[in-house]
């Protein structure tokens, strides 16, 4: 199949103070599993809310860190979105392209564009409703390409998956259920895994660190899916059908990948 002709605009903007506050909440109070990362970067609002008494005052001291925080380091994040931009420009429309190739899916000429968030945030989700996502301001040029490869290939994924599984609901495309997880751990393989997507991209990573500890059977759990994508790639199978080999795999394997 001929890669689309179409291919959305990628911009990148500042995240409005209204959803740093909200994610600072979310991940800080809700997702637990990101309690280590949060401590980490930002103690000082783990303190904060560790004397709060409810989710209102929870939400006005996340909104009033976001403020200080966006204020204290304006001048950095207004350089890392610029700096973020001119690499992405270099390899992005490319990137779209050999995306939509290998998922053998059109991006969605409805979607004028996908809009990359320049974040505090040290946790970067995606938004499938809305074509957008969050990219930390402190990270450096090659984990950015990275994280915007990682969100940006979850809105294609779920299209294709959306066409292969119409029968799936789309809130089964969100922690903690089984097509999620399954999404998490295939994104990082298909990035390192198809040749050209690699060589733009350049990724270091291979998933959630955690990932490196789970096992199916005898083999790590992101090996035993390499060899699932590969031997479809190497069997001539189209994308479409390798989604059901994987989602045959996964819900075999579910108890496992419920661990993450």
């Amino acid at each position: 199949m001929k890669s689309t002709a179409y291919i959305p605009k990628v911009k990148f903007e500042l995240a409005p103070v209204e959803m740093e506050a909200e994610w600072l909440y979310f991940f800080s109070r809700t997702e637990r599993r990101f309690d280590a990362i949060m401590h980490r970067v930002y103690p000082e609002l783990g303190d904060a809310l560790s004397k709060s008494h409810s989710k209102d005052e929870d939400m006005l001291i996340c909104q009033e860190f976001a403020e200080q925080v966006m204020e204290k380091n304006r001048a950095i994040i207004l350089t890392a979105k610029n700096t973020i931009l001119d690499d992405w420009n270099m390899i992005g429309n490319e990137f779209l392209r050999a995306l939509s190739t290998h998922f053998e899916t059109e991006w969605p000429t409805d979607r004028i564009s996908i809009t990359g968030y320049v974040s505090i945030v040290p946790i970067f989700p995606r938004f499938l409703d809305k074509y957008s996502f969050c990219v930390g301001h402190k990270v450096n040029t090659a984990q950015a390409r990275e994280i915007i490869a990682h969100e940006i290939l979850h809105l294609l994924w779920f299209k294709k998956w959306k066409e292969v599984f119409p029968e799936i609901s789309v809130d089964q495309y969100e922690s903690p259920h089984l097509a999620w997880r399954l999404s998490e751990i295939m994104d990082p393989i298909i990035l390192q895994c198809n040749p050209i997507i690699k060589n733009l991209i350049k990724p270091a990573g291979w998933g959630y660190e955690c990932f490196k500890t789970i096992k199916i059977g005898d083999v790590g759990m992101t090996e035993y899916f390499v060899k699932s994508y590969a031997k479809c790639v190497s069997d001539g199978r189209n994308f479409g059908e390798m989604l059901q080999t994987l989602w045959v795999e996964a819900q075999g394997n579910r108890k496992v990948l419920e661990v993450f």
